[in-house]
């Protein structure tokens, strides 16, 4: 697949920040923002999310001496559906990136991926690894992401299955149901609560409207297909291979992703480090943002970008909402653990 140029709508919206849309060679236009000035970190979403869980942290490193780049898969967000929901892959994403990185003059860039925004940043990393700095794959797995959801690897793919099914076959009506959460947001952030999809006392609320009006508006058919693609995804492969530094970042509470899977990330990949968020759930990187944000910093400046480094290692400002005790506490030497094969991490696991 490949694209020509055609930017539209670009518009500052900041000092330093514009956004806008890049038409890619079928039509569709992808929308963007771009913040700073500095090495480039681009960030990947999760499937159904838009820029939700990157928005604040690329807006505070990019006033850290970075260049942060948010944008929208197909049918996401604020870029256009995809012409055929059925062809819309893992890969379709994979040169939607390749192609914002080269109209927006990005060389090489840190990956930072949320959920299926790691399996994206595995696979354009196989098919482009010259273009890739460093990887920091958030909450997210390596294979199946199906599979581990709440660590049912039975009961979750049968699920997944039927909620597929109905979404092929009566698109309208699933997206109705999708729908009512909208309209009843504090029942619905009381619900995830409880049921501990997000962390019951750290977890933002001001977000969870916000990503319930987008799910209402995601097209079912777009969801499912990309899922399936995180489903059929396999990158075991690829992790021993990986040849550029990586930091693993997971959150004991995450029930999407287990933390046993983040291990297996961090001991498979040749001298990858591991944040393991105390308490952290699928949004910890909006619950403990203070946390995120040392750890980030130090990773960026001794291992992704040391020629750099902007900002010294560990020296953000502790944010309202973060876990100042945590982080202080991550404080690690200023060298990474030298790699000793495969099997060898970095952890920051308490």
């Amino acid at each position: 697949m490949s694209f020509t140029k055609s930017t539209t709508q670009e518009e500052p919206i900041a000092p330093d920040t514009r956004e806008g849309f890049l038409e890619t060679r079928d039509g569709t236009r992808l929308w963007y923002r771009i913040a700073g000035r500095g090495p480039a970190l681009v960030c990947q979403n999760g499937v159904g999310v838009t820029i939700t869980f990157w928005e604040d942290l690329a807006a505070r490193f990019a006033t850290k001496g970075y260049s942060t780049v948010l944008w929208d898969y197909r049918g996401h967000g604020r870029s256009d559906e995809p012409k055929d929901p059925s062809r819309f892959t893992l890969a379709t994403c994979v040169e939607d990136l390749l192609f914002l990185m080269d109209e927006l003059r990005i060389d090489q860039a840190c990956l930072l991926g949320h959920s299926m925004g790691a399996q994206l940043g595995w696979e354009f990393y196989r098919s482009h690894r010259d273009r890739v700095k460093a990887l920091v794959p958030t909450l997210g797995t390596y294979r199946n992401a199906i599979s581990s959801f709440y660590d049912m690897p039975r009961v979750a793919p049968r699920v997944f299955d039927a909620a597929r099914l109905m979404a092929e076959t009566f698109p309208g009506a699933v997206k109705k149901l999708t729908a009512i959460p909208a309209s009843q947001p504090r029942l619905a952030d009381r619900v995830m609560r409880g049921l501990s999809i997000v962390h019951p006392t750290l977890s933002p609320k001001d977000w969870v409207p916000g990503y319930l009006q987008h799910m209402a508006r995601l097209d079912p058919r777009v969801f499912f297909a990309l899922a399936r693609g995180i489903r059929d995804h396999d990158a075991s492969d690829l992790l021993p291979r990986i040849e550029v530094p990586v930091l693993v970042v997971a959150g004991d509470r995450d029930f999407f992703c287990p933390p046993r899977v983040a291990r297996e990330m961090a001991d498979r990949i040749p001298g990858a480090e591991l944040l393991m968020i105390p308490g952290g759930s699928h949004a910890a990187i909006i619950e403990q943002p203070a946390l995120v944000d040392l750890r980030l910093q130090r990773f960026l400046s001794t291992r992704a970008f040391p020629e750099a480094a902007p900002t010294a290692a560990g020296r953000l400002a502790l944010l309202p909402g973060g876990r100042p005790d945590a982080a202080a506490a991550i404080e690690a030497p200023s060298a990474p653990r030298p790699a000793t094969g495969a099997g060898a991490s970095g952890s920051d696991e308490p």
